[in-house]
């Protein structure tokens, strides 16, 4: 279990690639195969936040109205005060509903899930009160193109942004206090309590950085649409969550593999785009990621019970040599 855990998903990643390449030999072209790691992007970097969330013992559904917020704050920002200043507003909109998420849960004691429901119909609402309802339309804005179409050292914007966050993601897990913070407070709240550990700050912390994952996410998408409004992002959430879930970061927190996240972020977007080179219709595109997020959750479910029988196994064989070496004496 332990194997499947830490390299199913690449196992996973390369059936469905394979099985789609004897079918549509072009997916596995060069321009398709970056194309497909441009079309992860969205997911993959909200996925990134969405990997601390869960690894903390929660999660964000509110990503998905950020992600809208943002292209909405876009949309009316950037013709005023242009690009650099618009990214910049949108920025710290989405910080500031990190925060609000972040209060309710840890000062008014809200459950997580309850929490980020609540704000993700608030946000959306207030995208569309912002914008009247109306979608805002950015197509006399070149400018913002460069978060889709644009290119640095080669690489297009999305791709390297999706790497920039997963390495600084990466970077903040494994080699700072705030990551062996966030793995305590996922492992043991009580036990990171008693310990010192200011765990309210921490949450705080997370739903901020998921806040401005999402933010990214709504750069790149809004650019490719060239359209803000209070509808985008439905399903982000559900696919981040996914994504983390496949990617082998435990449901029940403490855990968190971020590489496992980003190669099921491209593995939805290698299913997305073959079903789309079939001729499958986007419904049965929604209704293989929850077929998708179903397994996940039935792997995580397994795992979690293969693990307790594992811990008892131990304690039982560590309660009878205790008992042989008392009689013994």
């Amino acid at each position: 279990m332990k194997i499947w855990e830490r390299y199913g998903i690449f196992f996973l990643f390369l059936v469905i690639l394979g099985a789609f390449a004897l079918m549509i030999p072009r997916i596995v072209s060069p321009n398709n195969l970056l194309n497909i790691l441009v079309q992860s992007s969205i997911v993959s970097i909200a996925a990134a936040g969405m990997t601390l969330a869960i690894t903390s013992g929660g999660f964000d559904l509110s990503v998905g109205a950020i992600y809208a917020l943002v292209s909405c704050v876009l949309g009316k920002v950037i013709p005023v005060v242009g690009l650099t200043l618009g990214v910049f507003t949108a920025l710290m909109v989405s910080m500031i509903c990190g925060v609000f998420n972040g209060l309710i849960i840890t000062k008014l004691r809200v459950q997580t899930f309850v929490a980020t429901l609540a704000t993700m119909i608030i946000f959306r609402g207030v995208a569309f009160i912002y914008t009247g309802g109306r979608d805002v339309e950015l197509y006399g804005l070149p400018a913002i193109k460069v978060f889709t179409t644009g290119r640095f050292l080669g690489l297009p914007v999305p791709l390297l942004m999706t790497l920039i966050v997963f390495a600084l993601v990466y970077f903040l897990y494994h080699h700072t206090p705030l990551g062996l913070h966030i793995r305590a407070i996922g492992s043991n709240e009580p036990a990171a309590v008693t310990s010192g550990i200011r765990v309210d700050r921490i949450k705080i912390a997370v739903f901020v950085f998921t806040a401005i994952t999402a933010c990214f996410s709504g750069l790149i998408g809004t650019a490719q649409l060239l359209t803000g409004n209070g509808r985008l992002g439905t399903d982000l959430a559900l696919q981040a969550i996914a994504a983390v879930i496949l990617g082998g970061t435990s449901l029940a927190g403490g855990r968190g593999r971020l590489l496992g996240t980003l190669v099921a972020s491209i593995l939805l977007a290698t299913i997305g785009n073959g079903l789309n080179l079939l001729g499958v219709s986007a419904a049965y595109q929604d209704l293989s990621t929850g077929i998708i997020l179903i397994v996940a959750l039935a792997v995580e479910g397994l795992r979690q019970i293969l693990g307790r029988r594992e811990s008892f196994s131990a304690k039982a064989v560590a309660g009878i040599k205790s008992q042989e070496a008392s009689d013994a004496q």
